[in-house]
């Protein structure tokens, strides 16, 4: 890739464009960036010295991107409109504008990379491989699709440099990004539908995901769940690499004497055909963390770090920025903060949630993300969301799609089961009638793009008439 001196990162309050821009503010390049508002993020990048406007239009451009554009590389999100005049100028005026994923391609060419694919799971999964792996003292440089709580980013650059660096990279299944990558060990933890609106149909997605492993080289290794390598091999889609299978039980890898100790957090026994690790104590809550781990447990052992310091290393993992994030956690009240919007991700949720609060009440307020994904999945939003005890849903979030007829968060109150169930169109109605219903007990926000936005009201709330 040509060294330029200047990048101008359009949509850059993202979570994979800011790792992205901390990377090139990282090799020495003056960073600049767009986006449509300010978030924690976009704040965060200002301080580390990157220059940030928020006005749509032409004139907001920075002057020294104006000035340079055959030094200038610019870099987009999916979700930039092509009618939004600063891309618009950009693309007519000689500029280099390539996607997130052309930049990662060469990043990941060029280096040893361990790429987390899966509908669910790859943010966490990523996050621990990344610590496990500066946690042994490797050399590495690790992209995430999440802030992870350890080291209070989404961009991990370990600063040893003694060995050759290793990539450690969420790789995102959507807009196709992972198909841009070059694994040297690919992990995949689920396939189940999503993104439709891309891939069509299932047998479209599935596709995209054997397309993904026959990315591998041939010494390269594929690390699935027992599940994924029933859905993607076969006889008819062979893969040319090594494959190893996990699960909490029936696979090649898989856990033993799993239980909860005195301080809530699951231990297990990590056991293979040449390794066992006893008492895995893992902070994380939930039996798909657990598999997660087994996951990410396998490609550290691949790559060289030994078991004793992979355990350590578990035990100090803090877990990653609204994956079930505790806001307040008291004996008569608890408040958490989770990303998940697919319905798999919802009743994995509600699961781990009625196993460790067992008969408490749950409330959980949910905003939709994306008007294409609550058509797909509308039936099985409503029956995950079922599981909770009283529901409040937000409109759908969509920062990349027009609306959709007939499809809103009202369609999935009509769908759902649950007699305690509300729609609030704003953060004002929303704790206006929690203000009108019963004490809760365990409170759950719930939802990916801008719900976040809605945690300091709801705390702010919870701590003020249940003090």
């Amino acid at each position: 890739m040509k060294q330029y001196k200047y990048v101008y990162i359009l949509g850059i309050g993202g979570i994979g464009m800011s790792a992205l821009a901390r990377w090139f503010n990282r090799q020495g390049a003056q960073v600049f960036g767009h986006d449509m508002s300010k978030s924690s993020l976009t704040d965060q990048l200002v301080d580390e010295g990157v220059n940030i406007h928020f006005e749509v239009a032409v004139d907001a451009i920075p002057t020294t991107i104006l000035n340079h554009p055959s030094d200038t590389l610019v870099v987009y999100t999916p979700s930039i409109s092509t009618k939004n005049p600063i891309w618009q100028y950009l693309v007519t005026h000689g500029y280099q504008v390539c996607k997130r994923g052309d930049v990662l391609s060469l990043i990941t060419r060029d280096h040893y990379t361990l790429a987390v694919a899966g509908t669910h799971g790859k943010t966490t999964s990523t996050s621990l491989a990344a610590h496990i792996l500066c946690y042994a003292n490797e050399n590495i440089t690790a992209f995430l699709g999440g802030i992870a709580k350890n080291y209070h980013t989404n961009f991990i650059a370990s600063p040893n440099t003694k060995k050759e660096v290793s990539i450690v990279i969420e790789a995102d299944e959507f807009d196709r990004f992972f198909l841009q990558l070059y694994p040297d060990i690919a992990i995949i933890t689920t396939v189940d539908p999503d993104h439709l609106d891309i891939y069509r149909d299932v047998m479209g997605f599935e596709e995209g995901f054997r397309q993904f492993l026959n990315r591998l080289p041939e010494q390269g290794l594929a690390i699935l769940h027992r599940h994924v390598a029933k859905k993607l091999l076969s006889a008819a889609h062979p893969l040319k690499t090594q494959v190893v299978q996990y699960a909490l039980s029936d696979a090649p890898i898989y856990t033993s004497n799993v239980k909860i100790n005195q301080t809530g957090h699951f231990v297990f026994d990590y056991v293979s055909e040449k390794v066992v690790i006893k008492d895995i104590e893992l902070p994380v809550p939930g039996y798909h963390n657990i598999e997660n781990a087994l996951a990410v447990v396998t490609a550290c052992l691949h790559m060289g770090v030994p078991p004793e310091i992979i355990r350590e290393a578990i035990h100090t993992f803090q877990g990653v920025a609204r994956r079930f994030d505790k806001i307040i956690e008291r004996d008569d009240l608890v408040f958490l903060d989770d990303y998940g919007h697919h319905p798999v991700e919802i009743t994995a949720l509600l699961t781990t949630i009625r196993k460790i609060y067992p008969g408490k009440k749950i409330t959980v307020i949910f905003r939709p993300n994306q008007h294409s994904r609550t058509q797909d999945f509308l039936i099985e939003i409503a029956q995950s969301l079922d599981l909770a005890d009283c529901v409040f849903l937000l409109d759908i979030y969509s920062d990349r799609e027009a609306p959709i007829e007939g499809i809103s968060s009202k369609s999935i109150l009509g769908k759902m089961k649950l007699a305690c169930k509300h729609y609030a169109a704003s953060k004002e109605d929303l704790i206006a009638q929690l203000a009108q219903t019963d004490r809760p007990e365990i409170v759950v926000n719930l939802g990916a793009g801008d719900a976040d936005v809605f945690i300091q009201p709801i705390k702010e709330f919870l701590l003020k008439n249940y003090p």
